[in-house]
């Protein structure tokens, strides 16, 4: 269990291009002219004020630890600005995925509903009615209430889709939520309970062979026994410095806001051709994932195509209005995995860089909570 009352599911080294690791006295050095925010060592700095970084810093606080938050966007919107909002359960076999929904639920109970999240579940078919049974097949092997549900299903969930598939898988555990929301509650609330939020960017973070960490910033400089890496695509940059490389690259997707008379789905719709969910009445958010070019206007014919297909799949006679387009660059760790853990080359680092980050913050957060008050350890990367 959290502590607070969150339940939960059941020696230098190398540096790539240098000689050394910098250490501490190295940097203080170079640095002597930077203001410093407090010799005393704070319980642990979160590098990223994103959703994983937000809900890290929530848990920390929530839990009496002392815990600053540093971010050059801590105001800005971030990759949560343009994040579908789909908390689903990902066709892996991670811990952490599997804990996803129910810690979501943990989480959300514990800020009493401040969230808003629906579960109104999902509904996923693929290219053909042999992928999607595959698919489904694949979803219960791993645990995940998921059912196949034929056309006649189909319709009773969404009666107001006019071609349908011939199967359909059906999670009625998943949900969604406003990522951009729920950053600014878990900051907001984490700040009410204690936590320090510094407005600024990291430039170096350096450990000594105290156990200490500093991390530099143009607000200064300050100490901690632990930092979290949870800034995204800037984590392996930071990562390297204190002798780690980590694979992290730029996945480009596209989210946009839809106006329609006529009552569309209900739930989460992913299908070949688009993938929607409600928002406010009358609006629905799209998302589409693609392969960024030179093109400035792919985006856009790639969500005119989408909103096509809508049209024709609901039978409506009218066009749909377009009333918001941004495009997203997610932290997408390579090999399809998770980066949760400490850096084998300096055990007072630890990283948080997933994804899907709206999906898994909650798993994280607790992991990392649990590591640090000494209670479960997490595994070296």
């Amino acid at each position: 269990m959290y502590p607070a009352g969150i339940a939960t599911p059941s020696a230098p080294t190398r540096r790539p291009g240098g000689d050394r690791r910098c250490g501490i006295d190295d940097v203080r050095q170079r640095r002597s002219h930077t203001r410093d925010l407090g010799q005393a060592a704070t319980g642990v700095i979160v590098i990223g004020s994103d959703v994983v970084g937000a809900a890290i810093v929530y848990a920390l606080a929530r839990n009496n630890i002392r815990v600053t938050c540093i971010d050059l966007e801590v105001h800005g919107a971030g990759v949560a600005g343009s994040a579908f909002g789909w908390i689903g359960t990902a066709p892996t076999g991670s811990q952490l995925h599997r804990d996803a929904i129910a810690d979501f639920h943990a989480l959300d109970t514990d800020l009493g509903g401040a969230l808003s999240v629906s579960w109104a579940g999902s509904l996923t078919w693929l290219r053909t009615p042999e992928d999607t049974e595959s698919f489904v097949r694949t979803q219960q092997g791993l645990g995940f209430p998921t059912e196949a549900v034929d056309a006649e299903g189909f319709t009773r969930l969404e009666p107001t889709l006019g071609s349908r598939p011939e199967i359909a898988a059906y999670a009625p555990h998943e949900g969604s939520v406003a990522p951009g929301r729920m950053r600014r509650t878990l900051l907001a609330t984490a700040q009410a309970h204690g936590a320090r939020v510094v407005e600024a960017a990291v430039s170096e973070i350096a450990v000594g062979s105290d156990a200490r960490a500093q991390v530099f910033s143009d607000a200064g400089v300050l100490h901690a026994r632990y930092v979290v890496l949870a800034n995204g695509l800037g984590v392996p940059r930071l990562a390297a410095q204190v002798g780690t490389v980590l694979a992290v690259e730029s996945a480009p997707a596209i989210r946009y806001a839809f106006r329609t008379s006529a009552q569309l789905s209900r739930r989460v719709l992913s299908g070949p051709d688009y993938e929607i969910r409600p928002w406010h009445r009358g609006t629905y958010l799209g998302a589409e994932s693609y392969t960024a070019t030179d093109d400035p206007y792919r985006p856009v014919r790639r969500v005119h195509r989408a909103l096509e297909a809508i049209r024709r799949d609901f039978g409506l006679r009218n066009a749909l209005e377009l009333m918001d387009l941004r495009v997203g660059f997610r932290p997408m760790p390579t090999a399809d995995r998770s980066y949760l853990g400490t850096l084998p080359t300096a055990p007072q680092v630890l990283v948080a860089c997933m994804h899907s980050g709206v999906t898994l913050a909650p798993a994280a957060a607790r992991r990392v909570l649990h590591h640090i008050l000494g209670t479960a350890e997490l595994a070296s990367i």
